[in-house]
């Protein structure tokens, strides 16, 4: 589902900002230019995950009981409501077109930063399965927080932007089924 969620926002990213030459404009990887299946190209602008952060505003506290389709009750552990810390990079040999490509991300960003499951949007068409909407917010970090994500990846500063996307939901179906009690009876 994580991946899901990153490919369907490299897609649109791409699909806003276009294509140049066939190669991709942007990819899901590290920020690092060995990466580059491309040795030949001038440029390598990345989507990477940084960090998986759990809702807990929304958290369920007490595990739901439901009953299946064959009449059979089970608890079902709470939902899990996750947010993802995204980490969008570019590097490329010339600075300027770091810079503009940034620019463009901030912009498709701050224009649409709500995605809904609609079947009648047609630049959705790859939207999540078991997904409802995601929420993509800026998250700014502050220098010595950009000093250690970057001392992390083993590199200098490059032009990047942070983004919080809420919230992933991962509900599975599966519980311990258990056989509920409809009768007490007590003699005295």
């Amino acid at each position: 589902m994580i991946y899901d969620v990153l490919n369907f926002l490299k897609l649109q990213l791409e699909s806003y900002i276009g294509r140049t030459n066939g190669e991709p404009i942007i990819e899901l990887s590290s920020p690092w230019s060995s990466n580059d299946p491309n040795p030949r190209s001038s440029f390598l602008n990345s989507i990477s995950l940084i960090n998986v952060e759990e809702e807990t505003i929304f958290k369920t506290q007490e595990q739901p009981v439901v009953q299946n389709k064959n009449g059979k009750y089970f608890k079902r552990e709470p939902d899990l409501k996750i947010n993802l810390y995204i980490l969008i990079a570019a590097y490329n040999k010339n600075y300027e077109d770091s810079l503009k490509f940034i620019s463009k991300v901030v912009g498709f960003f701050q224009q649409k930063n709500v995605f809904r499951n609609d079947e009648s949007d047609s630049l959705q068409h790859d939207f999540p399965p078991n997904v409802e909407k995601l929420l993509i917010e800026l998250f700014t970090l502050d220098f010595e927080q950009q000093n250690q994500i970057w001392g992390t990846l083993s590199m200098g500063l490059i032009p990047s932007v942070l983004y919080k996307v809420r919230m992933i939901v991962f509900d599975r179906e599966t519980g311990r089924e258990f056989i509920p009690i409809k009768e007490i009876k007590a003699a005295f």
